[in-house]
C-alpha cells in the first residue's frame, strides 16, 4: 500500500506552524519554554528519530496541556508513530484526538491517518517471516480504514485528504475483493463447493466492478456445478460470457 501522501504532511506542518509565528515574547518564558520543546521535537521529527520527537511531544502535552502547542503536538504524535511504522500507535493517538477533538478542524487529518495507518497494517509475527501473501492478511484493517475514508468524505467533503482518501477506498475495495476470491479458491480447490460459492458470490455482490470478479463468477459456475445446481452454473456462466463482450461500436449518423 502507498505511504501516506507527503503533501499531506507537509500541509498539516504548513497549517499548524502558521498559528505559531508572531508570537509575542511578553507572553513570558512559559510559553517560551513550550515553543522550545515544540522546535525540539519537530527537528526529531525531521531526522528520523521517532521515538525521541514521540517523547518530546508527550512531555510537552503533558506540561502545557491548554497551551497552544499542545493541541499541535497531539496531531504530531500521530504523524511520528505512523512514520515509526508503530501503526496501532498511531491508531490509538488519532483515536484520543479525535474523541476530545471532535469539531476542531483538525480532526479530518486525525480521521485522514488513522485511516493510512490501519491500511498499512500487515499480519506482523511469523506471518511477515514467511512472506504471506499480502491479500491474505487479515482484512479487518483495511475494512475500518475504509469506514475511516468513508467517513472523512462525508464529514469533511472540502478537506485537502478526500481526494487521496478516495483513492485508497478504491485500492482497499480491490484487496478486499481479492482477499474473498482467495478464499474461493481455497474452497475450491478441496471440493467445499458450498463454502467457495457463499464467498465467490461476496466477490460478485460486494465487491462489483473490481479485478477480482470474472474469475469470481467462474468460481461459482463450478461451484454450483459441483453442488449439482446446474441451471444456476449455466446462467452464471452466461452471465460472465456477457460481462467479457467487448462493447459495441458507436452508430454512425
Amino acid at each position: 500500500m502507498r505511504r501516506a501522501a507527503p503533501w499531506a504532511a507537509i500541509a498539516l506542518a504548513a497549517t499548524l506552524t502558521a498559528g505559531c509565528a508572531g508570537a509575542p515574547a511578553e507572553r513570558g518564558d512559559e510559553q517560551r519554554s513550550a515553543a522550545a520543546l515544540y522546535a525540539e521535537a519537530r527537528e526529531s521529527l525531521r531526522n528520523g528519530a521517532y521515538s525521541s520527537a514521540i517523547e518530546d511531544f508527550e512531555d510537552l502535552v503533558a506540561r502545557y496541556p491548554f497551551g497552544e502547542h499542545a493541541l499541535q503536538s497531539q496531531l504530531m504524535i500521530v504523524y511520528a508513530h505512523y512514520r515509526a511504522g508503530q501503526h496501532t500507535s498511531a491508531v490509538a493517538a488519532a483515536d484520543r484526538f479525535i474523541r476530545m477533538h471532535p469539531r476542531n478542524e483538525h480532526a479530518a487529518y486525525a480521521l485522514y491517518m488513522r485511516g493510512v495507518a490501519r491500511q498499512a497494517m500487515g499480519p506482523g509475527g511469523l506471518a511477515d517471516l514467511v512472506g504471506a501473501d499480502a491479500t491474505l492478511r487479515d482484512p479487518e484493517p483495511k475494512r475500518r480504514a475504509f469506514a475511516d475514508y468513508r467517513r472523512l468524505v462525508n464529514e469533511h467533503p472540502d478537506s485537502e485528504y478526500v481526494a487521496d482518501a478516495e483513492q485508497r477506498m478504491e485500492a482497499i475495495r480491490t484487496a478486499l475483493a481479492e482477499y474473498e476470491l482467495q478464499v474461493a479458491r481455497f474452497y475450491h480447490r478441496r471440493e467445499a463447493y458450498l463454502a467457495a460459492a457463499k464467498r465467490a458470490r461476496a466477490v460478485v455482490s460486494r465487491y462489483p466492478g473490481t479485478p477480482s470478479v470474472p474469475e469470481a463468477m467462474g468460481l461459482l459456475a463450478d461451484a454450483y456445478r459441483g453442488l449439482e445446481l446446474e441451471g444456476l452454473g449455466e446462467a452464471v456462466e452466461r452471465e460472465r460470457e456477457r460481462l467479457d463482450e467487448p462493447p459495441a461500436p458507436p452508430r454512425s449518423g
